[in-house]
This record gives structure tokens, C-alpha cells and sequence, in this order.
């Protein structure tokens, strides 16, 4: 008969706390009470599934009941720490809170706790899940755990400490148990390939650890799954079939694309991997991580820590661009779920990532520029007539106004009204005046509160806007006092008029000031708006 097969989360659960990966706080703080022999009568461990807690407990069972004497390492080797680490130990009292949460269960249990072991030197109540507990559970066990008998430990552990009474928080030492790093996964993960003796990419065992998301027991369970399917081995091609993953040779091309904000590529790349019965979702998440990664690498700068196409991703994205598709993407995972399709939920994301750039409405008037009539064709003839003699038109309009010709400021914020800039370059231009202009060279002053919005791409954006009509333009921005004079200045003087005159009109109405007599009350001024304003609302 074939051995029967033992999963790895249990054949490799240490067996004591050299063998624990990570927790190394919450290690130091129990080795130092049971070498010291100061220990407390109970214990909560907290933190996300697979991390640890009932582990710890266990460990801490056979240290305190060891035959060969309380110490911070049990032999691993007598009656007891066998027992218990087979789950047979007679002194452990092991209880699931999900599953009973009866208080006449509860009761029965703790009406023993007055008695001593049978065999060792501490009974041990391990209660796992304890947040669980019905009220009038939680009652009886603080009964026995407000003044518990010497011979009695308790060993409490819970995701959700939040859901615990106060008075049993307050009669327990607390431990919160953190999530696992990947790399403190993966290196296990490595070392228990190598001791099964198994064939493995470490490309692979990154991506488990990854899945795992700070749990050591889902990792494990997914190498499970991950040996079974490779037949011994865990290789990135047999992972990526089992899970749906999406090449990480697409995922790069894909973020081209998006630096690039070719849409049309970028839908023909979704299109293909629809067609090869990828998951979508996976390519979104991977895309997520890589925006992450090629975040960090514009930070670090250190081309021994990152890989060569990383680096050359670095280059292509701006942080603000990254930060602006990482913060779309990670919204568009949730919409994925409620739209009609992945595909279609996928390319609306990637769309989004276009459409909310800065420069999206530039390029597409530069595309529309150059290409006017691409899409009109047959019965449409006499619309693509008319639109061609509206660009002639155009054209012609433009050649009569090419040479650049500003004397006033008037002249300027004729302009400023004229040209469709926006964003950032649309407040740094309304907040500038007009003072010189030699030949092509216009030279502006820009007011001092306002030098933040000055960068190289919102001084390009502005040109690219003026360029459309004075194609020889050049501008020189000079920091200054505008006193007064800019439009974004006027503009705000018009609308305090506007306001004081609004509310003047208001408080002026005889009904308001019967109301306020009345009431004996008097009106919020800041709620007071002008019809228009509320509109806009």
C-alpha cells in the first residue's frame, strides 16, 4: 500500500520556534518568559489566516509540558510534545469558537478546568477563532479567566480582535501577528522544494508567494495544487495554465501601448488576449503590479536591483503618469465584476487611462488635424465635402492671423479666451500678464503664488496651444506682481461683485426679513448662490 500523502502545510508546520518563519517579535517575547519561567495565564495571538497563531500556540503547549522541563525548546522527541504535536494530548484542550459557540458547551468544558492535568504540568485551552463566542460564552470563560487556577493556561487566537469584549482584551497578553513578506515566503517555499527534492523556476515560486498575499498556509496550498498539476514540478508555464495568467512578455508590451496611448493598439492587444482565452482579470492585476514596480525603480534608480526592461519602462512614464493609471487600474478591478464582459470591462479601464491623461485632448485634435476625413466615406460624401471646406477655411483663416500681434493686455486675454488650453497651462496662463513681444518672442509676467504651475510640460502645452495659430512662437515667463491685472485676477474681482451683489439682493427681500423675525434666526451667507451657480452644482 502506497504511503498515504501528508499535505505540506502539516508536514512541514514547525515544530518549534527556530523553525518559525517571520513573527520575530512575538518569537523573542515568548522565548524570554518560558526561559525565564514569567509566564502570564493568558495569551491572544491576532492576524490574518495563515500566519501563524495556532502554530504558536502548539509550540508553546509542548514548551510549557515538555517531560524535559519548561524551556523555550522542546525536545520534540518525548510522549507529550508527540502527543500533542499529533493533536492526542489529553491536557490540550482544543476548540474551535466557529463551530461551538453554545454557552452549556462552554460551561462544560471550563467545569473541568479546576481539575489538574493528567499527565503534564499545565491543562492548556487553546480556543481558536474565539471572536466567535456567543455573549453568554464570552461570560462564563471570563469567569475562569479572571482568576484562573495555577495550573491552567489559556491560548486565545482570532482574526478580528476587534469583536472581543474589553474585559477579556484587558486579562490577556496580546500578540498581533503580521503578514508574511513575499520574500520570507518564497525563500520557504524554496527550501521545502528543495528538501522534497522537486524541479522548480523561481519565477514561479515568486508568483505563488505573491498569491499567498502575507499567508503562509494559502502559499503552501497552492504549491499543493501546483506539484499536482506539474506532475513533481512547479514550472511559470504549467503555473500560468493552471491559474489563467497572462505572459509577462504581454503584460510589458501592453504598458508600451498605454506609454505610448496608441488605443488602437492597445484594444487589438485586449482583442488578442481575449482571443487566446487569457484571464483578463489576472492581466489587469499583473498590469497593477508592474506599474508598481516600474514606481519604485524611477525611485531607487539603481539598475543592479531592477531588470533591464523595467529600466527602459522608467523612462516612458512620468510619476504622475504612473500614479494616475495605477489609481485607475486599481478601480477598474472593481467595476470587472459588473461589467457586461472581462474584455469589455478591461478595455474601458485602459480607455479611462487615455482618456483622463493630460494631453489627451491635444493629441486628439493633432490626430483630427492631420487626418480630418479617415473615417468618412460612401453615402457620407457630402459631409466629408463639408468638412474639408471647413478646414480649408481654417486653414486660410490661419495663415491671415500666423504673425503673432499683442500690445496690450487685452490682446492677451483675447487669446488666452480664444485658445482651448486647459488644466494646469490654462490656470498658469490666466494668471500671467502680458509685457513685451519682440518680434516672435513673447515674454509674460507670471504672478509669484502661482511659480508651482510653471513646468516644462504645462510651458509645452501652452506653446503647443499657441503653436496651432503663430506656429514661430516662443515665450519667456518672468516672475513678478501682476497687481491685479491678470484675467484669473479680474475674474475672481468679477465674482465677488457678482456675489456681494446676489447677496445683497437676497437679504434685501422683505419675506427673508419677516422669516428671520420670526424665527428669531439669521442667514448662512456662504449658502447663498446665484442661479447660475447653482446650476453648476
Amino acid at each position: 500500500m502506497s504511503k498515504h500523502y501528508e499535505v505540506l502545510a502539516r508536514k512541514y508546520r514547525p515544530h518549534n520556534f527556530k523553525e518559525l518563519v517571520g513573527q520575530t517579535h512575538t518569537i523573542r517575547t515568548l522565548v524570554n518568559a518560558l526561559d525565564n519561567n514569567n509566564l502570564h495565564h493568558g495569551f491572544l495571538f491576532t492576524g490574518t489566516r495563515g500566519v501563524g497563531k495556532t502554530t504558536i500556540a502548539r509550540i508553546f503547549a509542548k514548551s510549557v509540558n515538555c517531560e524535559n522541563g519548561l524551556s523555550s525548546n522542546p525536545c520534540g522527541k518525548c510522549e507529550t510534545c508527540i502527543e500533542i504535536d499529533k493533536g492526542q494530548s489529553v491536557d490540550l484542550i482544543e476548540l474551535d469558537a466557529a463551530s461551538n459557540t453554545g454557552v452549556d458547551h462552554m460551561r462544560e468544558i471550563l467545569e473541568n478546568a479546576q481539575y489538574t492535568p493528567t499527565k503534564n504540568l499545565y491543562k492548556i485551552y487553546l480556543i481558536d477563532e474565539v471572536h466567535m463566542l456567543s455573549k453568554s460564552s464570552f461570560n462564563a470563560l471570563l469567569k475562569t479567566l479572571e482568576e484562573p487556577p495555577a495550573h491552567i493556561k489559556f491560548l486565545l487566537a482570532t482574526t478580528d480582535p476587534k469583536k472581543l469584549p474589553i474585559t477579556v482584551l484587558s486579562r490577556c497578553l496580546q500578540f498581533n501577528l503580521n503578514k508574511l513578506s513575499h520574500d520570507e515566503i518564497l525563500e520557504h517555499l524554496k527550501f521545502i522544494m528543495n528538501k522534497e527534492k522537486l524541479k522548480f523556476d523561481d519565477s514561479a515560486l515568486s508568483k505563488i508567494a505573491e498569491f499567498g498575499n502575507g499567508s503562509m498556509r494559502d502559499a503552501l496550498s497552492l504549491l499543493d495544487q501546483s506539484i499536482s498539476y506539474g506532475n513533481g514540478n512547479v514550472k511559470e508555464k504549467d503555473l500560468k495554465e493552471m491559474l489563467g495568467l497572462v505572459n509577462h512578455d504581454e503584460i510589458i508590451n501592453l504598458a508600451s501601448l498605454i506609454a505610448e496611448r496608441n488605443t488602437e493598439q492597445i484594444l487589438l492587444c485586449v482583442k488578442e488576449l481575449a482571443r487566446k482565452g487569457e484571464n483578463l482579470s489576472n492581466a489587469l492585476r499583473d498590469l497593477i503590479s508592474l506599474f508598481h514596480e516600474i514606481s519604485i525603480a524611477k525611485i531607487i534608480q539603481d539598475e543592479k536591483q531592477v531588470s533591464s526592461e523595467i529600466t527602459k519602462l522608467t523612462s516612458r512614464f512620468s510619476a504622475q503618469d504612473l500614479q494616475l493609471y495605477y489609481q485607475i487600474a486599481i478601480n477598474g478591478q472593481k467595476d470587472m465584476n459588473l461589467s457586461p464582459s472581462e474584455q469589455i470591462g478591461l478595455e474601458m479601464t485602459l480607455i479611462r487611462m487615455i482618456a483622463f491623461h493630460p494631453d489627451y485632448e491635444s493629441t486628439e485634435k493633432k490626430s483630427l488635424k492631420s487626418s480630418p476625413n479617415k473615417n468618412i466615406k460612401g453615402k457620407d460624401s457630402k459631409i466629408q465635402e463639408s468638412v474639408s471646406k471647413a478646414s480649408t477655411r481654417k486653414q486660410k483663416s490661419n495663415e491671415e492671423i500666423h504673425q503673432l500681434n499683442i500690445r496690450t493686455q487685452e490682446d492677451w486675454e483675447k487669446i488666452i479666451k480664444n485658445l482651448d488650453f486647459n488644466g494646469a497651462a490654462k490656470m498658469l496662463v490666466k494668471n500671467t500678464v502680458f509685457k513685451s513681444l519682440d518680434s516672435q518672442t513673447l515674454t509674460l509676467t507670471l504672478s509669484s503664488d502661482f511659480v508651482n504651475l510653471h513646468t516644462h510640460k504645462t510651458e509645452e502645452s501652452i506653446k503647443l496651444g499657441l503653436r496651432k495659430i503663430y506656429p514661430e512662437v516662443e515665450i519667456i515667463f518672468e516672475v513678478g506682481e501682476t497687481n491685479g491685472s491678470s484675467l484669473s485676477q479680474k475674474e475672481s474681482v468679477e465674482r465677488e461683485q457678482n456675489r456681494k451683489e446676489t447677496e445683497s439682493q437676497f437679504l434685501s427681500d422683505d419675506n427673508l426679513k419677516e422669516l428671520q423675525e420670526v424665527f428669531n434666526s439669521k442667514v448662512d451667507l456662504k449658502s447663498i448662490k446665484s442661479t447660475k451657480e447653482s446650476d453648476n452644482v
